[in-house]
């Protein structure tokens, strides 16, 4: 590893390899303490303030914080964006080509019970369309087997794209203790796009993998594969975590039905469908 690096450790060719296959690879050991506990901080302080594009449960017992964008309100979040060695995880999977930051979610599960995030790709949701984008979730919490990301393995090489996913139905029960920013779970109505499969009741059919992980690794996986994220009993404090969204040049903007804001609507910035990142260089930014 180089030492201008601030990763612990390069990402080995068998874990490239691994991640172009199944569209997923947990990467162990491979962020620095330091950059943990900054993520951890920049968590916090949004927690504190959430940004308009939050969408907030607060139904004590249940806490669950999902924040869209966040580092373009939190500077501690963005360091970790540009800084971290996230960037470089992306770029080395990519296939070691161009890569700029996309997005960035934030995802806070307090202590007690964690609602389910249930199956779902990404696509349906996003203003944006190309294959080579690669979403970096870094946990600055220990997080259980039951309750961790999980994925269909070598879903991204389906060459579809889903509905959007079934609501969370703890947000629909809760919904006058429910804050919900610049989209909403409740609105997931058909658009002619084909249901997403059975997954959870047909498990056994599924070729799913999931990683029990500490603060220091990284779960790494396509933006088109189906994951999701179980329910349970969290045995830590908080389950923290913070994914960063990097994608190539030949990635661009597309609209669709109940698509996250990008980071151009945030900023009042209009934008045509087909055009690339990389004609926004100052928003999406080279790393």
């Amino acid at each position: 590893m180089s030492n201008n690096s601030p990763l612990l450790r390069a990402v080995t060719d068998e874990e490239c390899a691994q991640f172009q296959r199944d569209g997923v690879v947990c990467l162990r050991r491979i962020m620095a303490p330091e950059w943990v506990e900054i993520a951890r901080e920049g968590i916090e302080a949004q927690r504190a303030t959430p940004s308009p594009m939050a969408t907030v449960v607060d139904a004590d017992p249940l806490y669950m914080l999902i924040d869209q964008m966040p580092s373009h309100f939190n500077p501690v979040l963005r360091r970790v964006v540009d800084e971290s060695g996230a960037a470089l995880i992306a770029k080395r999977l990519a296939g070691d080509v161009a890569m700029r930051w996309m997005y960035d979610q934030l995802f806070y599960k307090g202590a007690g019970p964690v609602a389910e995030t249930p199956w779902h790709q990404d696509t349906p949701y996003a203003p944006f369309d190309g294959h080579n984008i690669v979403r970096i979730w870094m946990p600055v919490d220990p997080v259980p087997r039951a309750t961790t990301i999980e994925v269909v393995r070598g879903s991204h090489r389906w060459n579809v794209e889903y509905a959007v996913a079934s609501k969370i139905e703890v947000l629909e029960q809760n919904q006058d203790k429910t804050q919900t920013g610049g989209f909403s779970y409740l609105d997931q109505q058909s658009d002619g796009r084909p249901e997403l499969p059975a997954i959870e009741a047909l498990r056994g059919s599924f070729d799913i993998v999931g990683h029990e992980v500490e603060p220091g690794d990284v779960v790494a996986f396509n933006y088109h594969v189906l994951h999701r994220a179980g329910p349970g009993m969290n045995p830590h404090a908080k389950r923290r975590a913070f994914a960063m969204l990097y994608a190539d040049e030949a990635v661009g903007l597309k609209k669709r039905p109940n698509m996250v804001p990008s980071p151009l609507d945030v900023l009042g910035i209009p934008w045509q469908e087909g055009q690339k990142l990389g004609e926004f260089p100052e928003l999406f930014r080279a790393l």
